[in-house]
């Protein structure tokens, strides 16, 4: 994946994602050709490993079928996030 498709940053105005690109180029998290780099990766996975883990308590209180309405209610916001990304 090139550091501008990534979901959180495409939307930024172009001066603005180049400048976000340029940084994490210098920081080494991205290559010359626009994708992450073995170090850029294993952020990203801390990053989400770290989101999961502190998501966890939220959804340890819900019993098994209280979790079907959060992701039932969730269901057309990720397919509108998915079309817009494709």
């Amino acid at each position: 994946m090139r550091a501008e498709e990534f979901g959180r940053t495409h939307h930024l105005p172009k001066a603005r994602l180049t400048a976000v690109v340029d940084g994490l180029r210098d920081r080494g998290l991205v290559d010359a050709a626009g994708g992450f780099t073995h170090a850029g990766r294993k952020i990203k996975q801390r990053i989400e490993a770290l989101t999961s883990e502190l998501a966890a308590p939220a959804y340890d209180v819900l019993a098994a079928d209280e979790l079907d309405e959060p992701a039932a209610a969730l269901e057309p916001i990720a397919a509108a996030a998915h079309a817009v990304d494709h």
